[in-house]
């Protein structure tokens, strides 16, 4: 019985130490322009004027508190970092985006 407990902690603590180190070398981007889309289905996304999607956009939130209404032909500086899925797909995903001079934080 405490062989199987000492696993489970041994196994618990190599994936926080996984989950710790890809946070650790995750590499944030940033980038400024101008919103050309918006898309609310989930997940939202915004599209700059250079074609580089954006995911993670918590476009009600930035609604409700902070009273931010996400536009077309806006000006816009969002961090961001690539996000690699299982199909081998890479994402960018928002952490904070800057609309005049409010910066939220999204993660």
């Amino acid at each position: 019985m405490r062989k199987s407990i000492g696993r489970f902690f041994l196994i618990i603590t190599l994936v926080m130490s996984v989950v710790a180190v890809q946070n650790v070398f995750a590499e944030d981007f940033t980038i400024e322009g101008l919103i050309t889309a918006i898309s609310t289905s989930k997940p939202c996304t915004v599209t700059l004027d250079d074609d580089i999607v954006i995911n993670g956009m918590k476009i009600n939130y930035l609604s409700n508190q902070y009273n931010i209404d996400l536009e077309t032909g806006m000006l816009v500086s969002i961090d961001y970092y690539e996000f690699t899925c299982s199909d081998g797909t890479t994402k960018n995903m928002a952490t904070s985006i800057t609309v005049d001079d409010v910066t939220v934080q999204l993660r």
